[in-house]
């Protein structure tokens, strides 16, 4: 298992960066090709299109080429779609790199987790919340290393950085051993499974598995929205300066990261729904105060505060969730991710607009909103009993 879990948590540092590289290193690309903010936003909307195409696809590949083809497959195609974005090709052959790349770190992540998931057992949120934290390690690495490379003139070189790590990361897990891992992870697996069928959905279970899709629409929207437009809140409501501002979001992954080493040994000791309760429960009161907040120090602690009881709820929900469709790791798995993907895109396209022709503090009531909705969740979800979910 502790081979397992540091190629995981490698293997999340390097889509963590993936994740931010677009954003890290967008004017110079838009200035390169010529293109506005819209544009931007073309290549943003065909990498969430290729996360959603890659997290849905994975429960078919892995049935039909077993994880470790899955997984080496798809660190090869990251690899291979950042050397050619390396190279700066004609705009419409980028967006289509920039689709393929994220196909192919969405394939990943689902891929990644769901093994960790399978293999882990009892200690389901403890090796999780590991992956999130090199998840967010990745997060916050990537832009200061592209920062330097923009300051040498070199920002492209990113995308080669990457896709090296890619396709030595491929190469790894295409000969990696895992001893009794192996049997998931390789043919034989594959073999003794593909007459398995997951259990069917109940009307009870199909209930609870659309309302946790909801769960995580709206928590990856606001995560995704708080990374956004924080700056944007720190300047326009603070008066705050665009370099202070900038480090509002540092200060938020720096939390967030440090939050995610400790959640998981606390969501194990505390209960998952205990841990989801009260994760839920501060982050909404600490959006209650962010509306009082005038100080730029005070909206820095409040910052800090969110993302650290923000940090663990992710892991854990999945955790949760797949506790309570039993049977169904690969197909609810991916089904949240990709609920959590869509949410992501959407939202902050929801909250920009309201922020542009509205107010800025929709970002801060779109925020305690969600909180609410997702925690009044989280306790219904108390009512549900593991048999009633097989029943139905």
């Amino acid at each position: 298992m502790k081979r397992l879990l540091i190629m995981g948590c490698l293997s999340y540092l390097l889509t963590g960066s993936t994740h931010v590289i677009f954003g890290a290193v967008l004017p110079e690309l838009l200035a390169y090709y010529g293109r506005s903010y819209s544009d931007g936003g073309l290549l943003v909307f065909m990498q969430f299109g290729g996360f959603l195409l890659g997290v849905l696809s994975m429960p078919f590949l892995i049935r039909r080429i077993n994880r470790r083809s899955t997984i080496t497959t798809a660190f090869a195609l990251l690899g291979i779609s950042m050397f050619a974005i390396v190279l700066l090709p004609p705009w419409p052959l980028a967006v289509c790199l920039t689709f393929l790349a994220g196909a192919s770190f969405g394939l990943v992540e689902s891929s990644i987790s769901t093994f960790i998931l399978v293999a882990a057992k009892d200690k389901q949120a403890a090796a999780f919340s590991k992956l999130e934290v090199f998840f967010g390690l990745g997060a916050l690495i990537m832009p200061l290393i592209s920062s330097i490379l923009i300051a040498g003139g070199a920002w492209k070189y990113s995308f080669l950085l990457l896709g090296a790590s890619a396709l030595a990361t491929a190469l790894i897990w295409s000969k990696l051993s895992l001893g009794e891992h192996d049997q998931l992870l390789g043919h034989r697996a594959n073999l003794a499974q593909k007459e398995e069928k997951p259990p069917a959905l109940t009307k009870n279970s199909f209930a609870f598995l659309f309302l946790f899709m909801i769960v995580f629409f709206f928590y990856c929207g606001m995560e995704n929205s708080i990374v956004n437009f924080l700056p944007s809140i720190f300047i326009d409501q603070l008066k705050a300066s665009s370099s202070l501002s900038s480090l509002s979001v540092t200060a938020y992954w720096l939390t967030m990261v440090v939050g995610r080493v400790f959640a998981g040994v606390l969501a194990e000791k505390m209960t998952y729904f205990r841990f989801l309760a009260v994760s839920f429960g501060a982050s909404l009161f600490i959006a209650f105060l962010w509306m009082f907040s005038s100080q730029v120090w005070s909206s820095f602690v409040i910052v800090l505060l969110l993302g650290f009881f923000m940090s663990g709820i992710f892991a854990v929900a999945l955790i949760y969730a797949n506790q309570l469709l039993p049977g169904r790791t690969e197909q609810s798995t991916s089904t949240l991710i990709a609920s959590g993907g869509l949410g992501g895109a959407v939202l902050p396209l929801a909250v920009g607009w309201g922020m542009d022709h509205l107010h800025v503090g929709v970002a801060i009531w779109f925020i305690l909103g969600g909180m609410s909705l997702t925690l009044a969740i989280i306790l219904f979800s108390y009512r549900w009993k593991i048999q009633d979910l097989r029943s139905g």
